[in-house]
């Protein structure tokens, strides 16, 4: 695994950097932004739902303005359905093998759980693992293949792949046509977006309601978005409306330019016999961190932001699968006060009295003084060196020498500690 992450990732993953600079994880500043924090997925229940406080006079004036209870209501959701799956996360490719070139760069040993911290608040830096639980035989999931989004339900994948994905096959062009002709007293209108939707009488209004919904308010059912529909008795925005639709988008397939351009109802009809080969129905899916935080089901992303948000505190899963990976690839872990750490030296441990004097003595004060720094080191045993000075580098060469063997571990503070040997029973 080692070898094809170094070879696959060669030129890609230079241009990775994540910070080894760590404080504390006691020191932290909550992170910044929650990449699930959609307020679609939220599960408290919204303000329209929520009970009215009693004592409130709804007969009062407003200065002029209508009353709350006439505007048009916005849509009550149900909460999120708890799905048999559950979610873990695992570290992604190019990410992780950034972290191994920098661990085996510097020579320390970095905080597993640190580690895991940094890419668990890197946007792009896991997957995301969801597997159906093993007393739901009959659930599935069903995935894209194209770019990995997952849904719980075949019909909206479907979707899915239809909104974002027909332009994979199909290029869309606009052409401009003769404006339609006949006498409309009104035409509609989208209270929400402002999109003029055309008569009701006309052929093509059905059609136009249908696609302004799927675009804009998929999150709502199709009848709920008809609540916001008005039609509007105006000869002026009708006027604008015949202009608006003599330009028409029409698509073309990709790999027969000199095909017949058609509409987008004929192109979803023909993309729709493409769905099958499109949608892999499965027990396991992995989803990259982006695709995740826009999958169009909100239930699976319900579940997965209440995982996230725990993991964000304590990454106990993806530390899990990175200790794995890390031992794949050659690493080394060891554990010190009850903290795990990771490095790419194995902490082989040595006796004073086998070495050289000078050796010796650098083993001895760290034995004593562990988590003790170089410019320590050098202050007590060559206290009259200039630290800037060659003989004070020459000083401190044994230090290097030891860690190189992994005679001494140096952490990604800079401190330094005699491994210990464990003691035979």
């Amino acid at each position: 695994m080692e070898d094809k992450i170094h070879s696959q990732d060669k030129q890609d993953a230079r241009d990775v950097i994540l910070d080894l600079n760590f404080v504390p994880q006691w020191a932290r500043k909550p992170p910044g932004e929650n990449h699930y924090s959609r307020k679609d997925f939220d599960e408290r229940p919204r303000r329209e739902e929520r009970p009215r406080r009693e004592g409130r006079r709804d007969d009062r004036e407003r200065s002029g303005r209508p009353r709350r209870d006439d505007r048009p209501r916005r849509e009550s959701r149900e909460p999120a359905k708890e799905l048999p799956i559950s979610v873990s996360f695992l570290p992604e490719q190019k990410r992780l093998a950034s972290l191994v070139r920098q661990i085996h760069h510097s020579r320390r040993a970095y905080p597993l759980m640190d580690l895991a911290n940094l890419l668990i608040h890197d946007e792009e830096g896991y997957l995301v693992k969801i597997e159906v639980n093993k007393d739901a035989p009959d659930f599935y999931l069903y995935q894209c293949k194209k770019c990995k989004s997952v849904a719980a339900s075949e019909e909206l994948i479907e979707q899915h792949i239809l909104s974002s994905h027909l332009e994979d096959l199909y290029e869309k062009e606009e052409v401009e046509t003769e404006p339609p002709a006949g006498n409309f007293p009104g035409v509609a209108r989208c209270t929400k977006t402002g999109t003029l939707l055309g008569p009701p009488n006309h052929h093509s209004y059905n059609d136009k309601v249908a696609e302004v919904h799927a675009a804009h308010f998929s999150n709502m059912s199709l009848e709920d978005y008809k609540r916001f529909v008005e039609t509007v008795k105006d000869e002026a925005l009708v006027e604008q409306w015949r202009e608006e639709s003599r330009k028409q988008t029409v698509y073309r397939l990709k790999s027969d330019p000199e095909a017949e351009a058609v509409d987008l109802k004929k192109a979803e009809l023909e993309f729709k016999k493409e769905l099958p080969s499109m949608i892999e129905k499965t027990h396991r899916a992995i989803v990259p961190s982006k695709i995740a935080r826009v999958l169009d089901d909100r239930d699976v992303t319900f579940a997965i932001k209440r995982v996230w948000s725990k993991e964000s505190r304590f990454p106990l899963t993806l530390s899990f699968s990175m200790r794995a990976a890390f031992r794949h690839m050659h690493l080394h872990l060891f554990k010190a006060g009850k903290i795990n750490f990771v490095t790419h030296i194995k902490p082989h441990p040595i006796k004073p009295q086998d070495t050289v004097p000078n050796i010796a003595e650098v083993l001895m004060f760290l034995k004593e003084n562990p988590g003790s720094t170089r410019q320590q080191l050098l202050e007590v045993l060559h206290p009259s060196l200039d630290p800037k000075s060659p003989e004070a580098k020459e000083a401190l060469k044994p230090i290097s020498w030891l860690v190189e063997r992994g005679h001494l571990i140096e952490f990604f503070n800079g401190t330094l500690s005699v491994p210990i040997g464990r003691q035979r029973r």
